[in-house]
C-alpha cells in the first residue's frame, strides 16, 4: 500500500486549500504537512536535500512505498504520480484539482506571458 506526504506553505490560502482536497481524489492514504513545521526534516529524512535555504519555494510530494521505501516528487512529476493515484470515479473531481494546480502555477511563472507581445 502506498502512503503519501504532501508538504505545502501553510500560510498559503490557495496551497491549503488545494492540500485539503487531496484525501478526496486520492486513493491512498494522504498525510499534508505545512513545510514551516520545525521538525519535518527529522520526521522524514528523505526531504533533507530540498528543505534547504527556502524550504516554502514549492510543494512537494514523499510517497512511500510498501516496503518502505521513500521518493521525493515536485513539480511536474508530483503530477504525474498523483494521476496515477485517483481514486476509482474521482477522476473529474482529479481534473478539477489538477487544473487549478497548473493553473495557480503558470500564473506566477515569470515567462508566463510568453511569447511576447510587441
Amino acid at each position: 500500500m502506498t502512503r503519501l506526504v504532501v508538504v505545502y506553505d501553510g500560510a498559503c490560502g490557495d496551497c491549503s486549500a488545494i492540500a485539503a482536497r487531496l484525501s478526496d481524489v486520492l486513493a491512498p492514504e494522504v498525510l499534508t504537512r505545512s513545510c514551516r513545521d520545525p521538525h519535518l526534516a527529522t520526521e522524514f529524512p528523505v526531504l533533507a536535500g530540498h528543505l534547504r535555504d527556502r524550504p516554502c519555494r514549492r510543494p512537494l510530494m514523499i510517497v512511500v512505498r510498501s516496503g518502505g521505501r521513500a521518493e521525493v516528487a515536485s513539480g511536474w512529476s508530483m503530477l504525474w504520480v498523483a494521476a496515477g493515484l485517483v481514486a476509482p470515479r474521482r477522476w473529474r473531481a482529479a481534473l478539477r484539482l489538477a487544473l487549478r494546480v497548473i493553473w495557480g502555477g503558470i500564473g506566477r511563472r515569470p515567462w508566463a506571458g510568453w511569447p511576447r507581445r510587441r
